[in-house]
């Protein structure tokens, strides 16, 4: 039977690829990540709705109007689209970038030859499914929406540019905050362009051996006001709340004592804490436009959605939204250098400035994080044009001329000035753990110098609030000779983790140790429960690392070494076990090495090995009371390469772990 020109079959297509790109993929994105964000979902919808109804007017017209054999397999196409934009965003988005390709093109073929060949019925099975994909995707953003709507604060709060450019005739201490500033790359910009770093930047001393706190602006912003990241069972509401009432330097800004103004995303502080920021208003932000707003927010969810090859094409960062909040000074702060620095050279640091109070000044940068679209002079440049190095001496240009600003003002002499990076870069150290770190001290009169030092960017928030107390304070008492850690922040099918590691010494281009630690979204993710007979790996399949407590590097190809003298690990059973047995599996490091087998703190064997290795050591009954399992594996002998003279890595290495399962004894 011919279908008519205008029916359900020449609608649906349409209806499922409009509604799935444009309205449950973007709430699923927006919602997956609610605090992320300066706006509303409800910013959106005009335009989501209208991108919808396009889409949906465009692919019925071409449905209807194309010959039938040829609208047959566009709709095929059309149904396949939809169903993998739906799959990358829920469960593809972790396949290699090949395998994702292969999928894609073998998924949309399949669909065009089984509307040939099977026509009415593929159709009928094709219709359906499309029906309770749509019902599941509405169900989903709808409840979504409702949860986030409840979750929303009763007073809506942000961030404005309330007092940005007005300081004290007093004291001042101004902290710049540029995003993913290598430490490195500061050495790298001081060789190659000295007159436009160190010759621009006199009286700062730079502390190339910092170890930052998190990598990623979310966590890490707020370590810098905090010196603590997000490490209880707790959301990230919760976290900043309780992090700020501690915060040595919060509680030194709090009670009206100095003029505080925090200028960065409002998600990345405690609002609520108008006592301490000045600049917090009351209120909803506004997107100068809304139009651009959807966009910058479709190319976003476009990354998440299209076949991994694609994403570099609809890349966006969180500075194309920030540049997008109305400017004005009690309207939303966007983070956007290249219009701090016009406000800077145009209106300058306020003439009248603030009498017999002191002033705090925290300035969020975009700095050298991607896409590169300013050159040294803060002129913009197109997308794909720009570079590191070019956008790195644009940051370094407006904090000079804010130093010149200073000057004009009198007030150099008053003001402490400390840059220092949200993170580095991993192209430039282990997991970009070693941020840019400069300091300028009220007073000081000498040329540009650099300082070997280790800091931690743990003590920074102690140190500031000494700043602020008693002025021009050296570092020197913060420095820290022993390990310091840092936390990687990436992002797993849309669930935040955040990887504990530890730098373990004194040093510029240290290799990290994982301590094997590992905080799932808002709270640990580590359940540890192991079932008897189960085979973990250490290799690329990492099934071992869940319950990995310390000691541990990063897994390489087939194997984990171990880091240093001890290296723990921590599994719950479901039950008070009998006698047990550990198989291990591994080889080692520069031949002989001792090891000590403990459990729950009790020594059960002790032996040597060498090379390639496979021990079985027995567990008596008795040894675990209750059902947690402990093993410590004492590694005297654990020595670097650097030491034994092999290369120049500085680990400190002894086994390296391919394999371990726990199974009940078979004794005679």
């Amino acid at each position: 039977m011919k279908e008519k020109s205008l029916s359900i079959h020449m609608m649906l297509p349409g209806f499922l690829f409009a509604v799935t790109l444009f309205i449950c993929a973007p709430a699923g994105v927006y919602h997956a990540d609610a605090g992320g964000f300066w706006f509303s979902f409800g910013d959106l919808l005009p335009y989501l709705f209208f991108f919808t109804a396009a889409a949906f007017v465009l692919i019925t017209v071409l449905s209807c109007i194309l010959p039938r054999k040829v609208s047959g397999v566009f709709r095929a196409g059309v149904y396949a689209c939809s169903f993998l934009f739906w799959l990358q965003g829920t469960v593809l988005g972790q396949l290699s970038g090949v395998l994702n390709a292969v999928l894609w093109t073998a998924v949309i073929i399949l669909f065009i030859v089984l509307a040939i060949l099977l026509k009415d019925k593929f159709r009928r099975i094709v219709e359906t499914a499309a029906c309770i994909l749509l019902v599941a995707q509405i169900v989903t953003a709808g409840y979504l929406y409702f949860k986030n709507q409840e979750s929303q604060p009763e007073e809506p709060r942000f961030l404005s540019q309330k007092d940005e450019l007005v300081l004290s005739s007093e004291a001042n201490t101004v902290v710049f905050v540029p995003e993913a500033f290598d430490g490195q790359l500061m050495k790298q910009l001081l060789e190659k362009y000295p007159e436009e770093t160190a010759g621009i930047l006199p009286d700062f001393t730079f502390y190339p051996d910092t170890t930052g706190g998190v990598a990623g602006a979310k966590y890490a912003i707020p370590y810098l006001l905090t010196g603590k990241t997000n490490i209880a069972k707790q959301s990230y509401e919760e976290y900043i709340s309780k992090e700020f009432n501690a915060s040595p330097l919060i509680q030194e800004l709090s009670g009206g004592k100095y003029s505080t103004g925090i200028y960065t995303s409002g998600q990345y502080v405690d609002l609520t804490r108008d006592d301490v920021i000045d600049n917090a208003e009351k209120g909803i932000p506004k997107a100068s436009s809304a139009y651009e707003l959807t966009k910058q927010f479709m190319k976003l969810t476009a990354s998440r959605i299209v076949p991994a090859q694609m994403e570099s094409l609809f890349r966006t960062y969180s500075g194309e939204f920030e540049k997008l909040k109305n400017s004005g000074n009690n309207e939303p702060y966007g983070i956007d250098d290249a219009a701090l620095y016009q406000r800077l050279t145009g209106e300058g640091i306020a003439a009248t400035v603030l009498i017999n109070k002191p002033s705090f000044r925290f300035y969020h940068m975009s700095g050298v994080s991607e896409p590169y679209t300013l050159n040294r002079n803060l002129e913009h440049v197109p997308d794909g044009t720009g570079t590191e190095e070019e956008q790195a001496l644009g940051t370094l240009r407006i904090i000079a001329e804010y130093m010149e600003q200073l000057k004009k003002r009198d007030i150099y002499d008053r003001t402490t000035v400390i840059v220092m990076a949200d993170c580095g870069s991993p192209d430039h150290s282990d997991l970009g753990h070693c941020p840019l770190l400069m300091i300028k001290l009220p007073g000081m009169d000498h040329p540009f110098e650099i300082s070997d030092i280790p800091l931690s960017y743990a003590s920074m928030p102690e140190y500031l609030a000494e700043v602020l107390r008693n002025g021009p304070v050296l570092p020197d008492q913060w420095q820290q000779t022993g390990i310091r850690y840092f936390y990687d922040q990436s992002e797993e099918n849309g669930v935040l983790n955040l990887k504990e590691y530890v730098n373990p010494g004194p040093g510029t281009e240290q290799k990290l140790a994982a301590t094997g630690i590992v905080y799932h979204g808002d709270t640990a993710r580590k359940t540890r429960k192991y079932t008897l007979d189960t085979e973990l790996f250490f290799d690329a399949r990492a099934t071992a690392e869940d319950y990995q407590v310390s000691g541990f590097y990063e897994h390489e190809d087939g194997f984990t070494w171990t880091c240093g003298n001890d290296a723990e690990m921590l599994f719950e059973l479901p039950e008070e076990p009998g006698d047990l047995e550990m198989v291990l599996r591994y080889r080692t490091f520069n031949g002989l090495q001792s090891v000590g087998v403990w459990a729950n703190e009790k020594l059960v064997d002790i032996y040597y090995a060498d090379g390639e290795m496979e021990e079985l050591v027995i567990i008596p009954k008795g040894t675990v009371t209750g059902t947690q399992l402990r093993i410590r594996l004492e590694l005297p002998d654990a020595r670097s390469p650097a030491e034994t003279g092999e290369g120049k890595d500085t680990r400190i290495l002894a086994l390296a772990m391919q394999s371990l399962v726990i199974r009940e004894a078979e004794l005679e």
